[in-house]
């Protein structure tokens, strides 16, 4: 196996029996816990050297819950450099007693929020943009995860929140299932022109024929991201384990480095390691 140092962007860890996942409910491969343990059981010959942990849409009640429970679980798994937390930013400004709570938190270095609230309209709700925009006072970035329909949304939001450092999980979800190249193409390249996005490149085979998806079904997306990206705005990334539904986390880490061997060594080491030491601040 490649033994290139990783750090992996997005990454889940639960406790089934300490926290309540509403969207698990009906998901018998990953409704239970997952555990660092287990993180570490599936990733053997793959040198992931830190993690970014994700929020993982935990009840509303229970966001607080579950940062200050996986803060207190890097103190036994260090590789946990960072957290991706859960904030109601739909609340406006009411959310900022939270965004305080959470910038105390070393480890807490951006914000991630499903789905985007619109207005009866359509629009994109006012009080959902305060919110993202009040992350720039506490130094916080905003994981943009959403459909591959809802790209002109985040371009939107974007552009009203200059001062935010956003990232684009799992390429914008497009459908490789069905080869869906366009709009999603003209809007990944839309959303690069703007300077304080980043891309990363995770869950793509999740995206794909979970049971028979090969690297060329993936690697027109993949390639696509790369052009318009280029090497310094794009990370690495797993989305462990709902990327189980599709592949092992050996097989994708080796996709992805077959994907890219035309790079040089300094662009895969942006890739796979420098540039998510700099996005998501983890020296400090």
């Amino acid at each position: 196996m490649n033994d290139i140092p990783i750090i992996d962007t997005h990454v889940h860890l639960w406790d089934t029996n300490h926290l309540d996942y509403p969207w698990l409910q009906n998901n018998a491969l990953l409704n239970k816990p997952h555990l660092p343990s287990d993180f570490a059981a599936h990733t053997k010959g793959v040198n992931v050297a830190q993690i970014v942990f994700v929020e993982c849409a935990a009840d509303d009640s229970q966001k607080r819950q579950e940062t200050d429970w996986v803060t207190a679980l890097s103190e036994e798994e260090p590789r946990i450099g960072a957290i991706v937390a859960s904030a109601l930013v739909e609340r406006g400004d009411e959310v900022r007693g939270d965004l305080e709570y959470l910038a105390r938190n070393p480890k807490v270095k951006g914000i991630r929020r499903m789905p985007f609230v619109l207005a009866d309209d359509g629009s994109l709700d006012a009080k959902f943009l305060r919110g993202v925009q009040l992350l720039a006072e506490f130094n916080l970035s905003f994981d943009l995860c959403l459909s591959y329909t809802q790209l002109e949304n985040a371009i939107e939001v974007v552009r009203k929140c200059p001062e935010v450092t956003f990232i684009l999980d799992h390429i914008g979800n497009p459908n490789i299932r069905e080869n869906i190249f366009d709009p999603w193409s003209n809007d990944i390249r839309t959303l690069s022109q703007l300077p304080n996005v980043f891309c990363k490149i995770s869950s793509v085979p999740t995206h794909a024929n979970h049971k028979n998806w090969t690297a060329d079904d993936i690697k027109p997306f993949v390639d696509h991201v790369l052009q318009c990206f280029g090497f310094d705005r794009v990370v690495f990334a797993s989305d462990w384990p709902v990327c189980l539904r599709a592949t092992t986390y050996q097989r994708w880490v080796e996709t992805l480095v077959d994907i890219v061997s035309g790079c040089s060594e300094a662009e895969r080491h942006k890739l796979f390691y420098a540039n998510a030491e700099a996005v998501y601040r983890m020296g400090g």
